[in-house]
């Protein structure tokens, strides 16, 4: 038999070889021939299982300082076993560990991470409540806001501005009543942060209280705060009280943000009657 017949021989029986697996993975579709999963076909889902396996087991190495590089690097996982890994890792006896598996979880956005979040905040260590804090702020979403809006009635002042900042960060809608509260808070800090997130939230229904909180001359971070939510908000009522506040004020670094506020309320439409 020639080189070229058995050359063909062979051909045709490796084709009728591939027809026949090609059959039998189309009727069962537990096949990993042409699955879009299998590590053949999908080179790039296998180097992520490879990288999660590696990360998993950085995160028991005895040096703390790879356990937190692994913590970090998980933030950036897209893989429902990453956050897992995470979770797992807030329990973790390093401080630094701990902050960075908390603060990776947040940027995960998985709202499976709430729950372990919110129990952080009842550690006795303020690191560890602070980073609780900035997770679920990155979150955000509903689960997040509801786990943060009872931290402003916190005792401490720091759990307070930390869970402000975040909530303005998050955009929380529900906390439109609880930040306008803040803006009494004994804490010039909370008050100047709730002022801010009152402006990121962006609803005008908190104008007339921070004018209130305007026309009762605060600090000069407080007073900053507000000419900045105010305009932020682009509420034309507050053009009167600024343009008097630009007559009087006396601190050279916030009359730059009250023309800057003024600017931005001047060229906002009227208000609808």
């Amino acid at each position: 038999m020639s080189l070229s017949c058995l050359s063909s021989k062979l051909f045709s029986v490796t084709l009728v070889v591939f027809q026949c697996v090609l059959f039998v993975s189309i009727l069962d579709p537990r096949s990993s021939i042409l699955d879009p999963r299998s590590s053949i076909l999908d080179p790039q889902g296998a180097q992520e299982k490879a990288d999660l396996a590696k990360l998993a087991a950085q995160l028991k190495d005895k040096d703390a300082t790879v356990r937190r590089s692994a913590a970090e690097a998980l933030g950036q996982v897209e893989d429902q076993a990453g956050v897992d890994l995470l979770i797992s890792a807030l329990a973790d006896d390093n401080q630094e560990v701990r902050s960075a598996a908390a603060l990776a979880l947040g940027q995960t956005g998985s709202a499976k991470g709430v729950e372990p979040l919110a129990r952080m905040l009842q550690s006795q260590r303020l690191r560890d409540r602070r980073s609780a804090i900035i997770g679920l702020g990155t979150i955000g979403g509903d689960k997040g806001c509801e786990a943060l809006i009872p931290l402003l009635k916190s005792a401490s002042a720091e759990d307070r501005d930390s869970a402000v900042a975040a909530i303005g960060g998050a955009r929380c809608p529900g906390a439109l009543e609880p930040l306008i509260k803040a803006l009494a808070d004994e804490h010039h800090m909370v008050r100047a942060d709730a002022a801010m997130a009152l402006g990121d939230l962006g609803d005008k229904r908190a104008v007339e209280p921070l004018l209130t909180l305007l026309n009762s001359a605060p600090g000069d971070s407080v007073r900053m705060a507000v000419v900045v939510a105010l305009g932020a908000l682009r509420d034309r009522r507050a053009i009167g009280p600024l343009e008097t506040l630009l007559k009087t004020e006396k601190n050279e670094n916030i009359k730059p943000q009250i023309e800057q506020s003024l600017e931005r309320l001047r060229s906002a439409p009227p208000d609808k009657q």
